[in-house]
Formats: structure tokens, C-alpha cells, sequence
């Protein structure tokens, strides 16, 4: 009698299926990438602080904002080609996988604004040569943390958030002001950086380049010392 129980005990494990158990063990890994390459981000990921949170109180919010931009809007720029000149600004980009990727580009973001506004989101400045903006009537005028205007709406053909009808209530410096919003004028900028390397595959360009610092030979420019602050990222150079 034992023995007839022992060789239905055996008969039973031998019909399980070591595919079901291989599968369950496949499906408790996942991850979202690029989709360009193999590299796959790691599941535990802490990003490395940017530039401004060591003097600015709540720019860890803007860094936050700036990977969930680009993590859901535009993903393309985690791609492994997305510039050409990239090694210029982290020369192991490409071996990177997406949140290393994404820690490289918040600290782009974070270099720019340091060299546009100084990380004062309620900066200002009238542009002597640009002409009228057509949404304000006013003169151009570029404003917040990447010095955007209105306009940059109508030309890019995207909405930025940006709500002239209740800033022009408002006084021009007033901290209030839609453009002045952090979140919004981050926003508004990545999306005018994605459409750059959509048509350029280039961060810095000798002409049609959105932002002066990023000029090759500009008067303004300041390339080296933007790309010395993207290699503080730990990845970018080991």
C-alpha cells in the first residue's frame, strides 16, 4: 500500500510543467526602455542630484518634472542616437540605460537655466532684436527658469500652458505669471529641445539653435561650462 502511494506521489510531480514554472518566474521581471538598444534601465535607480538642488529650496520637484516630461512625452530622447554631438555633453551616453539617460538630461536642463536665468524662475529680459510677439503685441520678451516667450506657442504649434489673457492682469514680474511657473516653462522647453533633435540630432548648433548659450561660436555661448556640469554625472564619465 505504501509503495502504490509513494509511485502516485511520483506520478503527480512529474506532471508539472517546468514551462509554467519558468514562465512565472519570466513574468516578475519587467521594465521599460527606449526601445533603440538592449540596455535596460536598473529597477532600483537612484538618480544622482542635479545642479541647482544644492542651493535652490524645491528644484528637487523641477528635477522630478523633467524625467516625468521626457519619461512620458517624449521618450524618443532617450534614444541612443538622439545627438550627435552628445559625447560633447556626456561621453558615455551611449552605453547608459534610460534613467541614467534621464539623469543626464534633467542636468542639461539644469546647466541651461543656470546660464539663462540663474535658477530664478520669475527672471526676465526684453529682446532688442526679436520684434513684437504676436500673442502679447508687446515686444518679445523671454521669461522663467529657459527664458521662453509667448510666442513659442504659435511657432512650435504646442501648448505650453502658457495663458496670456491672465498674466497680462498681472504685473510683469509678478511670480504668478503661467510663464513663470516652473513646471510649465520646463515643460514648454523640453519639448522645444525634443524638436531641435528631431531635426538637427544636435544639443549645440552654429545656427537655428533655440537657446544662445547652446551657439557654437555664439557671443553668448557656454557650452564648456554647461558640459562640465553634465559630466558631474557619475555615469556620463565611469
Amino acid at each position: 500500500m505504501k509503495v502504490l502511494l509513494l509511485l502516485a506521489i511520483l506520478a503527480a510531480l512529474l506532471s508539472c510543467s517546468p514551462n509554467s514554472f519558468q514562465s512565472e518566474i519570466g513574468s516578475s521581471t519587467n521594465y521599460t526602455s527606449s526601445g533603440d538598444d538592449d540596455i535596460p534601465p536598473d529597477p532600483v535607480f537612484k538618480f544622482q542630484a542635479l545642479e541647482w538642488e544644492a542651493t535652490r529650496s524645491g528644484s528637487s520637484a523641477w528635477s522630478n518634472h523633467i524625467y516625468d516630461v521626457i519619461r512620458n512625452e517624449e521618450p524618443q530622447m532617450l534614444g541612443q542616437n538622439v545627438a550627435d554631438d552628445i559625447e560633447k555633453f556626456c561621453p558615455k551616453y551611449r552605453t547608459l540605460n534610460d534613467n541614467q539617460r534621464l539623469n543626464f538630461w534633467g542636468q542639461l536642463f539644469a546647466g541651461m537655466a543656470k546660464f539663462e536665468s540663474s535658477w530664478n524662475p520669475a527672471t526676465r529680459m526684453i529682446e532688442t532684436t526679436m520684434g513684437i510677439d504676436p500673442v502679447t503685441g508687446q515686444q518679445v520678451a523671454s521669461e522663467g527658469l529657459l527664458q521662453l516667450s509667448y510666442q513659442d506657442e504659435r511657432s512650435y504649434g504646442f501648448n505650453c500652458g502658457f495663458d496670456w489673457n491672465r498674466d497680462r492682469l498681472l504685473g510683469v514680474n509678478d511670480p504668478r505669471k503661467t510663464i513663470f511657473d516652473p513646471k510649465l516653462n520646463l515643460r514648454c522647453g523640453i519639448k522645444i529641445m525634443a524638436r531641435q533633435l528631431k531635426n538637427k540630432r544636435a544639443i549645440s548648433l552654429s545656427s537655428g539653435v533655440y537657446w544662445a548659450v547652446l551657439k557654437i561660436d555664439g557671443r553668448y555661448t557656454k557650452i564648456s561650462e554647461i558640459s562640465a556640469i553634465t559630466k558631474k554625472i557619475t555615469a556620463c564619465v565611469r
